[in-house]
């Protein structure tokens, strides 16, 4: 008899747990209200809580991260915890040039959200936000770093945090100004804008040693290398095998190799279907104004290479640059408009000291300045099923001729937002092409449908011209049914800043917005990454741009 009334007596109190347990629900502490500072606040919450911070600026930035003496940050995170603002223009982390922004380490399942983080500093990592020893339950979405020394956000000591819609602008940094990637991590990266950062290597983004992060959709852009001979304007990849796709590589400057890109020292991964155009080589001994590629062996493909140049005085391979071994494979690329310096060689590909890359379906055409190739001390590439046309210095292939090269004009289709797609006629489209299959970057037809995904019985060609803009863009698309249709634009935060709408539009013929960068009530919008969806016919396509002021 007593043991049954022991063990009903645990029954009830196991079952009290349990309802208890079930009865918990997480909390949502405020800042201010609950808590001034927001450091106290994320201290205090338990795991599941959400620390819920108003608009304002906060300045704490007291609290050593690495014991006494040690660089302080405004906020140390805690697992389980997230760390939600209104907003990243309204809820601002302004560390006051006194130490790190926030602090992450050795923490999961923690978020941080809808702020911004500015005026970080400290002399080794500063970061406006530095992560070290996390996986990715740790997420960072919809925040701004803006201004802040020695890095925007840096991931070190295997961290592989997911960081989504993040916008790092005018940090500064001694490697990656705005993203630095750095000992063993693998984040992934998703839909960020990298722009007007700077650093003496690496000034966008810094990748190196054993890293093998994933970026997806990014924009890397108006960043500028400030030290003679450093590398990768845009990209600095070394001793890593990241996997780069659909990314924007625009306007970056080095003074070193590689204006868009640099591999480096072992630098290897997956590369496609980005644009890598404007950037440039601007040392007087640089080389690859849009890629450059040392002693490494990325696969690179369904590349478009366009408008780079090397403005240095001896600067070479205005396109693309591959020096000593291992080299990589170029595979569908298409190099045009690129440029050479005022005496180096090379408007398309330079290779030289031992370089032996592997280049099949190319184009490399139209370059401004400079010879289609060139090849220097031993470089040896081999040329398979490539149409080189129309260099201002020659189109001679040099090294290894794989076979099924030819020299006839790619037949671009020259229209805006699709200009490198290709003519049904042309000699690169794989009907004409003996065999080769598509030659170059992009598909054949001249149409906008093909530039852009389409959607069956109901529209298609939603795309936009320019991407990036500013100050303004035109939203394209044609309706397959006549009716209505309305264009919404949103911040990444879901915001709608601007909504087109017309009540009957026919089909067949293409329609046309055009946005000037502008909120509802007349607000200059900040930099960032916009999506754009058009609802017609019963179905909604959603797409991404990106303004850059």
């Amino acid at each position: 008899m007593v043991k049954k009334i022991r063990l009903l007596i645990h029954f009830v109190l196991v079952l009290g747990l349990i309802t208890v347990a079930a009865g918990a629900t997480a909390a949502t502490i405020h800042v201010p209200g609950d808590y001034q500072e927001i450091h106290d606040a994320v201290q205090a919450a338990e795991e599941g809580d959400v620390v819920l911070v108003a608009a304002g600026t906060y300045n704490d930035c007291t609290h050593e991260t690495e014991g006494p003496g040690s660089t302080p940050a405004c906020v140390i995170m805690k697992s389980g915890v997230t760390l939600r603002g209104a907003g990243p223009d309204d809820t601002i982390i302004d560390a006051e040039l006194l130490g790190r922004g926030i602090f992450v380490e050795n923490v999961e399942k923690c978020s941080i959200e809808d702020l911004q983080v500015t005026n970080a500093f400290a002399e080794i990592y500063g970061a406006g936000i530095l992560l070290r020893h996390v996986g990715n339950s740790v997420r960072i979405e919809n925040v701004k770093i803006v201004e802040n020394g020695d890095g925007g956000i840096i991931c070190i000591n295997e961290a592989s945090p997911f960081i989504k819609d993040v916008v790092m602008i005018r940090n500064y940094g001694k490697q990656g100004g705005g993203l630095a990637i750095e000992e063993n991590c693998h984040p992934s990266v998703y839909n960020c804008l990298v722009d007007d950062n700077a650093a003496p290597s690496g000034a966008g983004v810094f990748i190196r040693s054993g890293c093998r992060p994933l970026i997806v959709g990014c924009t890397i852009s108006n960043n500028v290398i400030d030290a003679d001979f450093g590398n990768g304007g845009g990209i600095t990849i070394q001793s890593s095998e990241p996997i780069i796709r659909d990314c924007d590589i625009i306007n970056n400057i080095t003074l070193g190799s590689g204006g868009g890109v640099a591999y480096v020292d072992g630098g290897g991964g997956v590369m496609y279907h980005c644009l890598i155009q404007g950037n440039d080589a601007a040392g007087n001994y640089s080389y690859g104004g849009g890629v450059s590629c040392s002693q490494s062996d990325p696969e690179l493909s369904h590349l478009l290479i366009l408008d780079n140049t090397c403005s240095g005085f001896y600067a070479e391979g205005g396109g693309m640059d591959f020096a000593f071994t291992p080299s990589p494979t170029v595979r569908n690329c298409t190099l045009s408009g690129n440029a050479t310096g005022e005496n180096g060689f090379a408007g398309g590909m330079y290779c030289q000291f031992g370089a032996n890359p592997v280049i099949e379906n190319c184009i490399i055409a139209n370059s401004t300045a400079g010879e289609a190739m060139v090849c220097a001390s031993g470089g040896n590439p081999t040329t398979s099923c490539s149409d080189l046309y129309g260099n201002a210095g020659g189109n001679t292939l040099c090294g290894v001729d794989g076979g099924n090269n030819f020299y006839t004009a790619p037949m671009f289709c020259g229209n805006a937002g699709i200009e490198y797609h290709l003519d049904e006629a042309s000699p690169c489209a794989p009907e004409n092409s003996g065999g080769c299959g598509l030659v170059g970057a992009e598909p054949v037809g001249c149409s906008y449908d093909v530039a852009v995904e389409t959607t069956p019985q109901a529209h298609r060609a939603l795309g936009n011209r320019p991407n990036p803009f500013n100050p303004k863009t035109s939203i394209f698309f044609v309706l397959n049914e006549a009716g209505p249709a309305n264009v919404r634009i949103y911040d990444v935060s879901g915001r709608t800043v601007m909504s087109f709408y017309r009540d009957e539009l026919p089909a067949g013929v293409e329609h046309e917005f055009t946005w000037n960068g502008r909120d509802r009530a007349g607000n200059e919008c900040p930099s960032g990454i916009y999506l754009y969806e058009l609802e017609a016919n019963g179905r909604i396509t959603t797409k991404r741009m990106s303004l850059i002021r």
